[in-house]
């Protein structure tokens, strides 16, 4: 279908896609978490993009970091090594793990890019965790305009804001296709949807899914059927664990990811007079992330999903030495089996090593859900 074959190919080449932003004379910046607030880069006039690794084997990165590094963060730092962020005009970290404030410093000193910014992002909702967190959003309002000698105003806070929320009722309209049996559209499909998102304009990929669900229902390619599952767990910018699992007879329907349904789920309030402020409350209230010392929200949402997506069984991926989301992991695992869901946990480096080890497992995991079914 060439409707979805659009999002692969902005994932493949996602450096080209932003290099031609560049040629129109706007910026690119880079950013590191999903609790960046985009609208404000994107009111700017520049193009937020996610900044995301590679299989490929990390020697220039090895060469700086111990072993016990997320492989994530190495791969994302590898690729800059290697000049593959060269075009960036800025890049944006925050704290929302150790490795990710670790990887500002590493950045800052060794990748050569015009403009930096750290942003701190609170890991609690109280009011006075609100209250900070706007009064960051409005620090980094301020340091993009003094940097790139633009005005960010109401008004193109604003139509960012109907922008970026158009983008994710359409992502959560294709999300719905997934609840048919079998899907309308596979998880590395899903996946390589949300990704694409992160690497081009909004209005873009809008334009996108407008093509894509009105082409969708007539679809001769339809997944197989296949047991239905829910993946959580760490950052997953790439889609072979997914092409995994569906290779082997499974339809991973829904998901707890932050490069999946924890990026979009939640809109910014359109309803009020400070968009700025409606833009840093939607980044607290979305589902949160391991590091928020709000887990019960998050579980909430994983298990709504399982329910409403009607999964049969669950796989907790999780990066090595990813602290977060293995603190996390075997809470929510426990969640998932109260509710009658086998699960299965895994863990993996950010490489293609250990491929034959983890197929074995999901074969084995898949295998003891359909003897029970």
């Amino acid at each position: 279908m060439h409707a979805l074959e659009s999002f692969t190919n902005l994932l493949l080449a996602r450096h080209d896609v932003a290099k031609r932003w560049k040629k129109q004379g706007k910026p690119v910046v880079g950013w590191a978490c999903t609790y960046t607030p985009e609208e404000i880069i994107y009111a700017a006039n520049a193009l937020p993009i996610r900044v995301l690794g590679s299989l490929e084997r990390t020697p220039l990165a090895d060469a700086y970091l111990p072993q016990n590094v997320c492989s994530f963060c190495r791969s994302c730092f590898d690729q800059a090594l290697r000049g593959k962020y060269d075009y960036l005009d800025g890049c944006i970290f925050s704290n929302s793990c150790d490795n990710y404030g670790m990887m500002y410093d590493m950045w800052k000193y060794h990748v050569k890019l015009p403009y930096y910014y750290f942003m701190n992002t609170p890991h609690t909702r109280s009011e006075k965790a609100y209250n900070f967190f706007y009064e960051e959003a409005k620090r980094l309002k301020q340091s993009l305009e003094n940097n790139f000698k633009t005005e960010i105003s109401k008004e193109s806070l604003k139509n960012t804001i109907e922008v970026y929320n158009e983008n994710r009722v359409l992502l959560k309209k294709a999300y719905a296709l997934r609840k048919n049996n079998p899907p309308l559209i596979s998880g590395v499909e899903a996946l390589e949807i949300v990704l694409s998102s992160m690497l081009t304009s909004k209005e873009e990929h809008n334009r996108l899914l407008e093509q894509l669900l009105s082409q969708i229902e007539n679809r001769a390619d339809t997944p197989r059927k296949g047991t239905r599952l829910l993946v959580s767990g760490s950052v997953m910018d790439n889609t072979e664990m997914m092409k995994i699992i569906e290779d082997m007879g499974a339809n991973v329907v829904a998901d707890d990811l932050c490069i999946g349904s924890r990026y979009f789920w939640n809109l910014v309030s359109s309803n009020t007079f400070d968009p700025l402020h409606a833009i840093a409350n939607r980044y607290m209230d979305k589902i949160p992330s391991p590091f928020m010392a709000h887990s019960e929200d998050r579980f909430r949402h994983t298990l709504d999903m399982a329910k409403k997506y009607d999964v049969e069984g669950a796989i907790i991926f999780v990066l090595k030495f990813c602290d977060t989301h293995l603190f996390d992991a075997p809470i929510l695992m426990e969640e998932l089996k109260s509710q009658g869901l086998p699960v299965l946990y895994l863990e993996w480096e950010h490489a293609m090593s250990g491929m034959a080890q983890l197929k074995t497992r999901i074969e084995a995991f898949l295998e003891t859900i359909r003897g029970v079914a």
